[in-house]
């Protein structure tokens, strides 16, 4: 038999047992399963890796944004600061203190930790110009390795005390405070302002200017006789017979309150005008603090009236009236009903600071300012009413209640960012309200004199006003203006692209 015919044979064979065939098909199953194995292992890992950069990419966004917030937070709080200092930075033990930019123009940068990421802020100076805006913040926030950079633009609101010269206006030296809004040559002071929004119903008549960054909703009769700001993409809605009265504008912007504990004094937990309400004991050797009883009340002192040392407590009713002359309170709470008085005395200036309500023991939704029936709050000066500022709470609501129905014009500033102010009855108010939310019911009006001006630790500017230059020599002397403490709202917040160059400014790509 030949080569050829065996090999024929051998062939034949294997073709018709298919003997030797199971090894390559189980190795090419075993191949084809191990590729498609690591596939699903390979997208399985991009998958994961996928997330955890878009796990970690929002993280270092959330981080960047906790940056800008603690930068501004900060520059509110040391608005004094930047009227004397274009920058501040972090000091010895922590503490933020006046600077000068650097080189490249921009304030130091400040760095901190949110968790368990790790932001850096960097501000331009105040006083300077941002593109179109007054201060920028830009803030880097990192986790786990990724970065990601905003910008928050801002524009100033400024407070601003009005300097005449020798001679003019009141008094010897010439000088004057105001708080007036200042825009250009005309003066527009918002006596109502609500941070977050403003609610006008029944019949409220309003004769001052009203402001929010949020809506105003006003119903049923309710006038506005005043101009009227709302917040950026907010809107001034007005149903029913509500109207604002002709000759007065409507317009757009917002802007920040300063905030209670950047005016007030650092130390009035311990040096404050409380022992001027305080019942003397008349005992020996005396207990009573010195200038007890300094604040003239018609009624008969005991513990709890017409103060609660214990409490911080100012209680009026029936027909009590408290005359009160210090300068400073340091109170958790003032109830005023029946047909009670609360005077400001003659060349006194009061202010009425309140602790939060966390630190008073109040419960949530307290009222720590509550006036009701044919009560009274006034002063005997023309220009100066007393002050009620109140530090409020960021994490429990708290309120201010008034539902007076006197006959009498209640004169008084209330302030509060963190608070919420409630107007009822058929009350007449003459001064400043300014809170988190102002809700006006009732047939309440509300009014200014035309030569009236607010406090001026409470009222922000869009300019700060400048001494005029170019006079001729021997002309008349100009006032000035200048900054006592530097405010600022923000306008805009945009994600950056990109990592600026070593030379390039922090806010390149922004």
């Amino acid at each position: 038999m030949s080569l050829i015919s065996l090999l024929r044979g051998r062939l034949g064979l294997l073709i018709r047992e298919e003997q030797g065939m199971a090894l390559p098909v189980a190795l090419f199953a075993m191949i084809a399963g191990m590729a498609l194995a690591s596939a699903a292992v390979v997208s399985t890992v991009n998958v994961q890796q996928g997330e955890h950069r878009d796990s970690s990419t929002k993280s270092a966004i959330a981080v960047a944004d906790a940056g800008a917030n603690i930068a501004r937070t900060r520059i509110n709080r040391y608005a004094v600061v930047l009227a004397d200092h274009p920058c501040m930075r972090m000091g010895a033990g922590g503490v933020l203190e006046g600077a000068e930019a650097e080189a490249d123009g921009w304030c130091p940068a400040v760095t901190g930790t949110v968790g368990s990421g790790t932001y850096e802020y960097r501000v331009s100076p105040a006083g300077s110009t941002c593109g179109e805006y007054r201060l920028c913040v830009v803030s880097t926030g990192t986790m786990s390795g990724t970065s990601r950079r905003i910008e928050v633009a801002y524009n100033e609101s400024a407070v601003q005390k009005t300097i005449k010269p020798e001679g003019e206006g009141e008094g010897t030296g010439g000088e004057e405070e105001s708080g007036s809004t200042t825009e250009g040559e005309s003066i527009a002071v918002e006596g109502l302002i609500g941070q977050d929004g403003i609610e006008l119903t029944g019949n409220a008549d309003v004769r001052v200017g009203i402001g929010t960054n949020g809506d105003i909703k006003a119903s049923g009769n309710a006038d506005v006789c005043g101009d009227v700001r709302h917040g950026v993409g907010k809107k001034f809605e007005k149903t029913s017979n509500a109207k604002q009265c002709p000759g007065y504008v409507e317009t757009e912007g917002n802007k920040s309150l300063p905030p209670v504990s950047s005016f007030m004094p650092s130390d009035i937990a311990t040096n404050n005008s409380d022992y001027r309400l305080v019942k003397c004991t008349k005992t020996k050797p005396a207990k009573e603090p010195e200038g007890c009883e300094s604040d003239a009340y018609s009624g008969v002192r005991n513990s709890t009236k017409p103060w609660n040392a214990t409490s911080r407590a100012i209680t009026l009713d029936a027909n009590d009236t408290l005359t009160v002359n210090g300068g400073d309170y340091w109170v958790c709470s003032i109830s005023l009903s029946g047909n009670s008085q609360l005077i400001m005395g003659s060349g006194a200036q009061v202010r009425f600071f309140f602790d939060t309500p966390e630190h008073c023991g109040l419960s949530s939704g307290a009222a720590q300012i509550s006036a009701t029936g044919n009560t009274r709050i006034a002063s005997t000066s023309k220009t100066v009413m007393p002050a009620f500022y109140l530090l409020g709470s960021t994490t429990m609501p708290t309120n201010v209640n008034v539902a007076g129905n006197a006959s009498t014009t209640d004169e008084f500033v209330i302030y509060g960012p963190n608070t919420t102010i409630n107007i009822s009855g058929n009350g007449t108010y003459k001064g400043v309200m300014a809170g988190k939310q102002i809700y006006i019911s009732g047939n309440g009006r509300f009014e200014n004199d035309a030569a009236y001006r607010p406090p001026v630790e409470i009222t922000p500017i869009t300019e700060v006003g400048k001494e005029s230059e170019g006079e001729p020599e021997g002309g008349e002397p100009s006032e000035e203006t200048i900054t006592t403490a530097r405010y600022f709202s923000p306008q805009f917040y945009i994600e950056c692209t990109g990592v600026p160059s070593a030379f390039a400014a922090p806010n390149a790509n922004c």
